[in-house]
């Protein structure tokens, strides 16, 4: 389901039918990068300022929590006050993307966005649908400020603003100290057979260990995690809420951003493992409309879900969602000298068919508890 924002912040609001339309002089040309990728490339955030305030406004589709959006369009607005805001929405869940998907393929949505979100499960659908700006050039060259290894190396017009690690929960009045697990392999131990912890029929974490461990390993393990014969579940927060209450010992793979949440409720009876090596997925990967009335603004919003104050509310809200490319985030201090399995662009044209495969490996459990 998208959730539209309609939020009042100084003189402006979120709201289509507030702002008319501003005039708008002919862009300058691009001209293509030196590289012959057939990619646009601005010499000058300078320049990129000005055609942005020609356009004056902008529309944003994100896959952020709307508190979290409703904190940073705030931020972007005093940025850059002569950008008017004229919506912004959020994107929630698999149904809502692929509605949107079909969406641009059908042309529906060709003219309703500037900034867009693309989900990670349909990566390669969203690609041809992203305006060829390069962004890798731009960053290296000063022009934007957004960490190079935020941005898609082989795309270089995306950039993923975020990061998603997966974690154990536990409840330590129920799990001996003993049995918390230190690395993966650890889930295996002969005292966490039988209905010992919960593993969610969504492999996704499991997939993210493809990068560190290769495929055969991936599925070996997850026939092994099968034979453990954990209890099936699917989702994370009403799991992790069950197991702070004491239903259950552990969660072997889950949402660190969910655990971590739940934590800062008072979740008195809840601790959070990273696992080594951490399963990291890249995050809230956003790119600019090939069919955008208004790309320079876009392009000032991207460059903006990279800032400092940007990455700090994607911890304090989200939270813990920063990029693990962000000098500076809890993310990126959380994983600093530990072992971790990034997940990152390549591997999102390959995790439908991995997690498929993982999900056979595990014998096609069904979940017992949601």
């Amino acid at each position: 389901m998208r959730s539209t924002l309609f939020l009042g912040v100084g003189s402006w609001l979120l709201c289509a039918s507030v702002f008319a339309a501003s005039p708008r002089a002919a862009p300058p040309k691009i001209n293509p990068d030196a590289g012959g990728r057939g990619s646009m490339f601005i010499a000058s955030h300078e320049e990129i300022a000005a055609r942005a305030r020609n356009e004056g406004q902008i529309r944003i589709l994100s896959g952020l929590e709307s508190r979290t959006l409703k904190n940073i369009l705030s931020s972007f607005a005093t940025k850059y006050p002569f950008i008017q805001i004229k919506r912004a929405e959020s994107q929630e869940g698999l149904d809502a993307a692929l509605r949107f998907l079909l969406e641009l393929k059908g042309g529906s949505a060709a003219s309703d966005w500037d900034a867009i979100y693309l989900t990670g499960n349909y990566y390669s659908d969203y690609v041809p649908f992203v305006a060829k700006y390069d962004l890798l050039a731009m960053s290296e060259k000063g022009v934007l400020k957004i960490p190079v290894s935020m941005i898609d190396p082989d795309n270089r017009n995306i950039i993923a603003a975020g990061s998603a690690l997966d974690a154990a929960a536990y409840n330590p009045t129920l799990l001996r100290a003993q049995l918390v697990p230190k690395v993966w392999e650890d889930l295996l131990k002969p005292d966490l057979k039988d209905k010992k912890f919960v593993m969610d029929v969504a492999p996704a974490a499991v997939f993210a260990l493809t990068p560190a461990w290769g495929l055969e390993k991936v599925l070996d393990f997850a026939r092994r995690i099968r034979d453990q014969n954990p209890v099936w579940a699917r989702g994370h927060t009403r799991i992790l809420a069950s197991i702070a209450a004491g239903e259950y010992a552990m969660h072997g793979a889950t949402n660190y951003h969910s655990a971590m949440r739940l934590r800062q409720k008072n979740a008195a009876n809840l601790e959070v493992a990273l696992v080594e090596p951490i399963p990291t997925r890249l995050h809230e990967a956003q790119g600019v409309l090939a069919t955008a009335v208004n790309p320079h603004a876009a392009l000032l919003w991207l460059e903006h879900m990279a800032s400092p104050e940007v990455q700090k509310s994607l911890d304090e809200l989200e939270p813990l969602k920063s990029s693990i490319y962000a000098p500076g985030s809890a993310l990126k201090r959380a994983v600093e000298g530990k072992k971790i399995s990034v997940a990152a662009w390549k591997w999102f044209y390959q995790r439908e068919e991995i997690e498929k495969q993982i999900a056979k490996a595990y014998g096609f459990p069904s979940a017992e508890v949601k």
